[in-house]
Order: structure tokens, then sequence, then C-alpha cells
């Protein structure tokens, strides 16, 4: 059993009122500021070609990449990412879009043929992710008519979606022998109702864009936070996702093999490196009259303004003693919103029109990563 203690000091600059509405003050979530990270990168059909040795020597080292959406729609630019980023040393992780509206076994099977055709998962390869983003709401009337595609919310009751997710992530693991990782932003498991306990044990992939990364119930700490949509990567002509691995570059390739811990990180060889802290730790701070903690950005998609005159400082003594190999834990932060999240949504090109006719589906949205 490893000792080791962390000094962890947490800015929380003052900005403008804070959207609740967004769920920015959400007192479950847990604020997580690595002191460790890797940079990466997710990437889809919108990229278009990528020069990936270009990517490497930037300091990237992983990337995730679209493979598929519901069992209508393949990415024309995953076989060549999927060759491309692995000669080029980036550790690469396959990703499809989770359409509720669909079968998960279907799903997954559609997922897992597009992935064997590319040469399947290698040794050292990251598992596969699940991008969850639709619905957008847990009551139909009130989701985005658009989220999957032009004229389909993606809208199911919530215990489908939970049944249909867990459907996809079982028949994946079981497949590949890896436990899939879970994308989304913080207000959606609460937004549609899909909260369930057995998500934390998979590793999570939150989207946050502030200074720190949001973690909502029931994960403790997340394995990757993406905090852009509008990054700029040579060997990327568009612009691009950026991702930070919580940890280290070792712990990093490391994670391609190890088993994962339940809560929703790495079980990693490694030192911990911050404190897991929850909103509602930092009841104290206010901002602007808004009432309640301040986060570490005011809303999603939009760093925090010049902090006000009150700064809050949370200087916290960090003593860890677990048993066998302690995991890799940052500490951290701001809820990440609905709203700003789905304003990212770019168009994907056009499936195949085989696909599109055997389907009856219009194109389907790029949405998620990349």
């Amino acid at each position: 059993m490893g000792l080791r203690r962390a000094w962890v000091l947490i800015v929380l600059a003052g900005c403008g009122a804070p959207d609740d509405s967004i769920g920015e003050l959400e007192q479950a979530n847990t604020m997580l500021c690595p002191s460790a990270v890797v940079e990466g990168v997710d990437v889809s059909d919108g990229q278009g070609t990528i020069a990936w040795a270009q990517v490497a020597s930037s300091g990237r080292k992983f990337a995730f990449m679209k493979a598929t959406q519901g069992d209508y729609f393949t990415a024309k630019t995953f076989p060549a990412n999927w060759s491309g980023s692995k000669a080029a040393g980036v550790l690469r992780s396959p990703y499809h879009f989770f359409d509720a509206t669909i079968d998960g076994v279907t799903q997954a099977n559609h997922f897992l043929s597009v992935l064997a055709q590319a040469g399947g998962l290698q040794p050292g390869d990251l598992p596969p992710m699940l991008d969850m983003e639709c619905p957008t709401s847990s009551t139909q009337a009130s989701a985005s008519a658009n989220c999957e595609y032009t004229g389909n919310s993606g809208w199911q009751p919530s215990s489908v979606i939970a049944q249909r997710a867990f459907d996809w992530l079982d028949t994946v693991e079981k497949a590949t022998g890896r436990k899939p990782i879970v994308y989304s932003y913080p207000a959606w498991f609460s937004g549609v109702g899909f909260t369930d306990a057995k998500l934390a044990q998979y590793p999570l992939y939150i989207a946050t864009l502030a200074t720190c990364a949001s973690v909502p119930p029931p994960w403790t700490t997340a394995a990757f936070w993406q905090y852009s949509f509008t990054g700029t990567v040579p060997g990327i002509t568009p612009k691009v996702d950026l991702d930070r691995f919580v940890g280290t570059a070792g712990e990093l390739m490391a994670f391609g093999a190890s088993p994962i811990s339940d809560d929703g990180g790495a079980t990693l060889d490694g030192s911990l490196d911050a404190a897991s802290i929850t909103v509602a730790d930092l009841s104290a701070g206010t901002d602007g009259g808004g009432g309640g903690p301040t986060g570490c950005s005011c809303q999603l998609g939009a760093r925090a303004p010049a902090p006000s005159a009150a700064w809050v400082l949370v200087l916290a003594w960090l003593i860890s003693a677990r048993g066998g190999r302690p995991s890799s834990r940052p500490a951290g932060a701001a809820r990440a919103g609905r709203a700003a999240h789905l304003a990212r949504a770019r168009p994907s090109p056009q499936p195949p029109a085989t696909a599109r006719a055997a389907s009856s589906r219009p194109t389907p949205t790029a949405r998620g990563p990349g």
C-alpha cells in the first residue's frame, strides 16, 4: 500500500451569474482539475484527410475517430484514420454515435463489422467508445427534433435508452475483450433520465469547455476530458476537437491494457495527482448575486470573463492511502450545459446511397467528438 501526499490549489474566479438552467450549479457533480494530462484529438469525416505524422509530431498522443452511427452510417474516413494513426504511433480508439431508436445489439454489430473491416483492435489500442448525446430530453416534446439527423430526435423513453445502451456496451465488450469508454456532456445523463449506477463501471470521457472538467453521477472521476471544439492541430486543416487523458503518458500507454476501476477512471500505476471535490464543497463561493458556488466558467462554450474582485481559494491537503495500485485521479470543476454543446453540430458527408436506401433515413449529423 503506497502513501502519496499532494497539495492541491484550486483557484476559482468570479464571473457572470452562472446559468443554472444548463446545470452549472449541479451539486452532485465532481469537479476535476487534473495536474497531469496528455493531449489528444477526436476526428470524423469533417476533418477530411489527416496527416497523422504531423499530428504525432505536435505532441498529440491519442485520437478518437468516428466509425459508425446507428445501423445506417459508416464514416468514409475511418479506414484511413484507423491505419494512419497507428502508423504514426498515435494511440487510437474507434467510436460509435448512439441512436436510441435502434436496437443496441444491431448497432453494436454494425460497429464491430466496420471495425473488423478496418483491421480490428490491436494490442495497445484504446478501448472502443460510445458517444451518447441523443435524445436531448427525457420528454419527447422537448427533445431537439434533428439530433440524430434531420427529422430524427433520437427520442425514446429512459428505460429504452438504458437497455439499448447497455446492450451495445455488453456486445462490444464481449466481442473485443475491452470495456468501452462512455462519452457525453454532464447535463445529458440526468436530462434523459439515464443515471444507472452500472454506468460507473465504464471509463468516462466527458465534455466540458471550461478550466476544469465536470463529472456527473454516477461517476466520481473521468479518464478523458474534451475541452475544446475549435482547436488547431498541425496535420488537420479544419478546426478539431481537443482532448486530454487524465494522467501521464505512461499511464495512457498502460490504459490500453489495464483493467478499469469501478468509478470511471483507469486503474493504473502512478500517483494520485489531485483531489476530487464536489461542487457542494465549494458552496461558500458566490458569483455576482447568482448564488451558489462559482465555477471554472460561466457556461459551456465560453471561457470565464475577467475575474471579479472576489477570488475563492481552496487549499486541500490530500493524503492517499489506497490498497494496491492507486488510480490517477484529478481534481475538478464546472458543469457543462446542453444548449451550447449542441451548437457545435456539424453536418456529415452523405452516407453511401445503398445505406440510405436500405434504412430510409436522411443524412446523419456528425455530432459528438469530431
